[in-house]
């Protein structure tokens, strides 16, 4: 399912209390975003990596050479990125191996190098472009997997071992909050509807991965009928993924600047154990037909300090997302499958600008 899809599937959900984070004796105070032509700072498109059967999990031989699969995790990659990770690595290190290769330089193969290396293993990233030119970089990364299957293509048991994964993707971050370079830090987040839903269902993970959550119907942000607040952490990846790739530097992984056009040329890598990490790439090295690019542009304002909340609005078609980050207002709302193009819509940009300062203006 795509993000607007499963954000308001996720509906009403009774969240059992956290202690996690203090409770807020009042509400906080919430300031517009000053959404305007005149702030915007660029716009930018990136390919979600959609795989409708969900994201690829698992090692496969060629000749002599192990391939591991960790990829097409459409718009829930930087979310997911601990918890499939571990399991990629974990795969990887079976046979015991001298030297790994990660191909690809997303927050999967990152992730993944800094996992090796932090356990001694000689390990190498192979990729095109590294931070801050790739997708993972257009990321939104608000951490709430979503948008990376179809549910009617996945079992009951990809469906259990994905929560296991996201509860183990969450815990990985939690060492990085409100440490310096990092860019990961707990805010408000908010899922605004007009409508009510239908029948309750439980959160990415488990409902108790969500602190101060809370479901009201009135007195709810820019009028609407329904919504849904928690604390939730963003991710940065303007700062995270290259304090990462430097993590994974110091502790000994090497990086190596490389394009790869078929499967043979992934295949003459001196090292035995592979694992793949291409993303949308991994569509055409891998003759995968299940996975497709998803499309999605944001609006880059100038950045407000006292913005300390997020949200995505439902609209009857069509739904809205802001996020802040130190750098820049990220506005978005677009998922629009097989679409290639990275070329920003200009009218696009307009009409998120203006549909943000209408909202702003509720307040």
């Amino acid at each position: 399912m795509l993000r607007r899809e499963f954000l308001f599937a996720t509906g009403a959900v009774g969240l059992s209390a956290c202690t996690a984070l203090p409770q807020s004796r009042k509400e906080p105070q919430y300031y517009p975003v000053k959404s305007s032509l005149d702030r915007v700072i660029k716009n930018v498109v990136g390919l979600r990596p959609y795989r409708t059967a969900g994201y690829r999990l698992e090692a496969e031989t060629f000749d002599n050479k192990k391939i591991v699969h960790n990829y097409g995790h459409g718009g829930g990659g930087i979310s997911l990125s601990w918890g499939t990770s571990s399991i990629a690595t974990q795969l990887a290190l079976e046979s015991s191996p001298q030297s790994v290769a990660v191909v690809g330089s997303g927050v999967m193969g990152i992730t993944c190098a800094l996992i090796l290396a932090r356990q001694g293993v000689k390990v190498t990233v192979y990729a095109a472009e590294f931070p801050p030119h790739t997708t993972s970089n257009i990321a939104a990364a608000l951490w709430l997997p979503t948008s990376y299957y179809d549910r009617k293509e996945v079992s009951e048991d990809f469906l259990a071992k994905d929560k296991q994964i996201s509860r183990a993707a969450l815990e990985g971050f939690y060492g990085y909050v409100n440490q310096p370079d990092y860019g990961v830090f707990w805010h408000d987040y908010h899922f605004l509807s007009h409508r009510l839903p239908k029948r309750k269902r439980e959160l990415p993970g488990g409902n108790d991965l969500y602190p101060q959550y809370k479901v009201s119907t009135e007195n709810n942000l820019f009028g609407y009928a329904y919504q849904e607040k928690m604390k939730s952490l963003m991710i940065d990846p303007s700062f995270y993924l290259q304090r990462i790739k430097l993590d994974a530097q110091i502790s000994g992984a090497t990086f190596q600047r490389k394009k790869f056009g078929s499967l043979q040329e992934v295949l003459s890598l001196k090292e035995n154990v592979i694992i793949n990490c291409t993303g949308l790439g991994a569509k055409d090295l891998f003759n995968d037909d299940k996975l497709l690019p998803v499309q999605g542009q944001l609006t880059l304002l100038l950045p407000q300090p006292e913005i300390n909340y997020s949200y995505v609005a439902v609209d009857p078609n069509e739904f809205y997302y802001m996020f802040p980050r130190k750098g820049a207002i990220i506005l978005g709302g677009t998922t629009i499958r097989n679409a290639y193009s990275t070329k920003p819509d200009e009218a696009l940009s307009r009409k998120m600008v203006s549909a943000h300062a209408n909202l702003a203006s509720r307040l």
